[in-house]
């Protein structure tokens, strides 16, 4: 009989806390009248380093704004989706990602982000083709300079361990970018 007390004072206590961790939190704000997107698209070049490959260049671009599914009371929820290609030694990786960060003002036009994120990995090694789920942890610093934003972004990206080629099995990597874009 203890544990089942123990079970419902946790149960009420994390009941009577909701109301106040709750406190300035927004689900879909989208649907609020004041939301606004804060659209930034940014052309993005870096330097990729794969667990089964060498380190090389990478081109892509993001699209980033604020999240309308969760907003937080302290900072902003930025969503950046973004596409890059990689393309060395045999093995092209086609990435897809969507990376929320938790975003702090750091001055009036430094910002600082960091967070999870999930991704799409499409690796060709030879003539082999494979589909990978990638999830990865990641933080960007952005500076915005009236319409142009300027940014560096540095991320982790793990996939499912799944064979791309005989003996490489997932495609692992480590993304480190500068990025320009536009603040619509």
């Amino acid at each position: 009989m203890k544990p089942l007390h123990l079970t419902l004072l946790a149960a009420t206590l994390a009941c009577a806390a909701t109301p106040a961790l709750a406190d300035g939190w927004r689900l879909f704000p989208i649907a609020d009248k004041d939301y606004r997107p804060d659209f930034t698209l940014s052309l993005v070049g870096g330097a990729l380093d794969p667990e089964h490959g060498s380190q090389d260049g990478y081109v892509g671009v993001e699209l980033a704004m604020n999240c309308g599914m969760l907003q937080v009371p302290s900072g902003v929820v930025r969503t950046k989706l973004s596409y890059g290609r990689y393309d060395k030694d045999g093995l092209e990786l086609r990435i897809f990602e969507v990376n929320p960060r938790w975003t702090l003002p750091l001055t009036d036009r430094l910002s600082f982000g960091v967070g999870p994120g999930i991704g799409y990995v499409r690796a060709e090694a030879g003539s082999r083709e494979t589909d990978l789920f990638a999830w990865q942890l990641g933080a960007d610093l952005d500076y915005k300079l009236g319409r142009m934003n300027l940014g560096l972004g540095a991320r982790w990206q793990d996939t499912v361990d799944k064979t791309i080629a005989p003996g490489r099995n997932g495609a692992e990597n480590w993304l480190v970018q500068a990025k320009i874009g536009i603040n619509f």
